[in-house]
């Protein structure tokens, strides 16, 4: 029985490119995990070349008995240049990279890249450094910075090109650490992003300079002419905010309460930017351009235009990864059906724009969305047809219901599994959403094009916009009473690596059972459900005999879970509940798999805490100095009671000093022997600094929790 079935091999020999795509993947996820130095790297590709040169010159008996050998090699080769090329765009290693002034006379000349963005409590933009000032001199470097402007500056008032002078020294961006929480750092990296700085008023000076001329300025000029015209002729509230979402991804007027609706019934791609939005412009640009005859000249003016619209639109809209996948696939359908006059195979224009895209920016393998477009489109491609041809209907209303129908189910298939590992639950009612919003933001999209090429007509404008706000007003109201049913959503779903991997080969044995009728895929699909079955009981079995101590990076808070026998107490402070930093908990315990319940090993007294063997004693801002007295027949710590001291101190494991406490460390070295000091997510920065100093000085080991990330004991 042969595995490589006729589709199978059908689909490899028609994309090439997904012979270069697969092993350039391979090597980009290889370096992320496993970190191979550049000079490893080449020493391995030149081995591989020499030694496929090597064949090439036998006689041609044994290059055709070996030519696996020289496949395998050539694979190896693109694998060690995947990963080569993310060694190539760190702009850490290259020359020229900007460091933190060391002294505090030094300045750092930045550029505004984008414009300000509104947050709770400070404004955030991204800066790009252009020098070093050291002692009245200026040194050219490069980097990328992420500042936040406290609301008590005039910030409001920097744009696009503004130059920068800053006397504070940035920081390098962290991770807070939680288990199971979104890698921040991780998705600053793949943007070149490696510090980060909080300015205030006197942190920063604005230098005087002329406006600047560039593309990007054009493009901000042209999406504030959007934002003006929509506002003006639509209003404001949350119809407002979905129409500058729809039509140029603009989000920062977008209403939460509606985002979380979109995104229970699993239809958010309806607002962000996606290559729905570029699949319609294409059709339209060929639409409008049909009466232009079939000749060579208009083929290559068809395709200036084509071009032109579509990568002006994907700059306008911050060029996403789903975007940029869209616009690379319509470059090459357009270049080869109207310049080449050529039909490429969709799988290998699909594998080809993804190859050049990785070439270009290596990081985007890791981007969510990235992984999620093209898994949508190799899904439609794969499923779409099978399914829509499974029900036949003679009305035409029924047939077009059901290919919207089954498109939405094709495009799910594929993004299941990855949809879960990284949101951890599953939306019920895609499908009737999918069929309400979908046609909805498609009139909205024409709408609005139409709305801003009627700006100059006043009254014509204002109708347009009143239609454009009725028509997103139901169809918000449809997905928020949706969103809203019983059952909407399916949360806390939690799928492993392996279990995503065996998920993948599951649906691909089902895949080609069902649509090549090839039986070991059904045996490849059971054997792939018993191994996620079995690594979910082995995991089961770790959660209940894990005993645990998870001290969370939470500022302003202190948050502390006690692990044991499948369940898990909290201890801290109850108000965090009802703060959106909850969610930080809520992620981390649906990845360890334990439910809320009483510990039995897990006793608190007051700020004093059991669990097992080991103590932890929790000192804040709220504890009076005068509470310590040594010598004492009792030492109080909050509302308990603890034995006298003894006059060596009491025996602690962990002392958690959180919230600014006003002691120092050698004050609670009169009192207490402790293991390990722990400085909480509620300490400011410069008290954290003090304590560790004095830590070092006495050589007392201690742990800080915003450097360091959340403090996970295990016992």
């Amino acid at each position: 029985m042969q595995f490589e079935s006729p589709m199978f091999v059908a689909y490899w020999k028609r994309a090439p490119f997904l012979r270069l795509t697969v092993p350039l993947l391979a090597g980009i996820f290889i370096q992320l995990n496993l970190q191979l130095s550049a000079l490893s790297l080449y020493i391995l590709i030149l081995t591989a070349f020499g030694v496929v040169w090597g064949l090439s010159r036998l006689p041609l008996a044994y290059r055709y008995r070996y030519s696996w050998a020289g496949g395998l090699l050539i694979f190896i080769m693109i694998l060690c240049s995947g990963a080569l090329l993310l060694v190539c765009a760190d702009i850490r290693g290259q020359d020229g990279y900007f460091s933190a002034p060391e002294n505090e006379g030094n300045f750092l000349l930045a550029k505004v890249e984008e414009p300000l963005q509104e947050k709770v409590r400070t404004r955030k933009t991204v800066l790009s450094i252009e020098g070093v000032y050291t002692h009245g001199k200026l040194k050219p470097v490069k980097g990328h910075l992420l500042a936040y402007f406290s609301r008590d500056t005039a910030s409001v008032g920097l744009v696009y090109g503004a130059r920068l002078l800053l006397a504070k020294k940035p920081v390098i961006i962290k991770n807070n650490g939680n288990p199971g929480a979104f890698d921040y750092r991780q998705y600053c990296a793949a943007q070149q992003i490696y510090h980060q700085v909080y300015l205030r008023a006197g942190d920063y000076h604005q230098l005087q300079q002329p406006p600047v001329r560039d593309l990007t300025a054009w493009l901000l000029k042209a999406r504030d002419f959007c934002l003006h015209s929509l506002k003006t002729n639509i209003g404001e509230g949350p119809e407002a905010g979905m129409a500058e979402a729809l039509l140029i991804g603009y989000r920062q007027d977008l209403d939460k309460d509606m985002v979380n609706s979109y995104s229970n019934t699993g239809i958010v791609h309806v607002i962000a930017i996606s290559g729905m939005h570029l699949a319609l412009l294409y059709g339209t640009l060929l639409w409008l351009l049909r009466w232009l005859p079939a000749s060579t000249l208009a083929n290559g003016v068809k395709a200036l235009v084509i071009l032109s619209v579509l990568w002006g639109f994907a700059l306008l809209t911050g060029a996403s990864a789903s975007v940029l996948r869209a616009a690379v696939m319509f470059s090459g359908i357009t270049i080869g059906q109207l310049l080449l006059n050529r039909r490429a195979s969709t799988y290998n224009t699909l594998a080809a724009s993804a190859f050049v895209l990785l070439c270009y920016k290596p990081w985007l393998a890791v981007d969510a969305g990235f992984q999620l477009s093209y898994l949508a489109v190799l899904s439609i491609l794969l499923f779409y047809t099978p399914l829509s041809e499974l029900l036949q209907f003679r009305w035409r209303w029924a047939t077009l219901l059901w290919q919207t129908t089954a498109l939405s189910i094709a495009a799910q298939i594929l993004t299941l599994p990855v949809s879960i590992y990284y949101f951890h639950q599953f939306p019920c009612y895609f499908l009737p959403a999918n069929l309400l919003a979908v046609p909805l933001s498609t009139v909205v999209i024409y709408g609005e094009v139409l709305l801003l090429l009627m700006t100059p007509c006043v009254m014509l404008a204002e109708w347009t916009g009143l239609a454009i706000r009725l028509v997103i007003r139901w169809m918000n109201a449809g997905v928020e009473w949706l969103g809203e049913l019983p059952y909407a959503v399916i949360g806390d779903l939690q799928l492993s690596l392996l279990q995503t991997g065996c998920f993948y080969a599951l649906l691909a044995g089902l895949a080609v059972w069902w649509l090549q009728k090839f039986r070991t895929g059904l045996w490849v699909a059971l054997v792939c459900g018993w191994a996620m079955v079995a690594d979910k009981a082995v995991r089961q079995l770790l959660t209940l005999q894990r005993q645990q101590l998870i001290i969370y990076n939470v500022p302003a808070y202190t948050a502390i879970d006690c692990i044991g026998e499948g369940k898990v107490q909290f201890i801290g402070s109850d108000s965090l509940w009802q703060m959106p930093a909850a969610t930080q908990l809520r992620s981390a315990r649906t990845m360890l798999g334990v439910t809320p319940g009483m510990v039995s090993n897990c006793r608190q007294h007051g700020r004093y805490l059991h669990f097992g063997h080991k103590r932890l004693l929790i000192i804040d801002s709220a504890l009076p100095v005068s509470y310590y007295r040594k010598g004492s027949k009792t030492t109080s710590i909050g509302d308990s009671a603890l034995p006298a001291a003894h006059p060596s101190g009491i025996k602690i494991n962990y002392l958690l000093l959180n919230h600014n406490s006003p002691l120092n460390i050698r004050q609670l070295r009169e009192y207490f022997r402790c293991d390990t000091v722990i400085f909480g997510a509620a300490c400011s920065s410069g008290r954290i600094r003090r304590w560790t100093q004095e830590c070092r000085e006495l050589k007392q080991p201690c742990y800080s929790i915003p450097d360091e990330g959340a403090c996970m004991i295990s016992f």
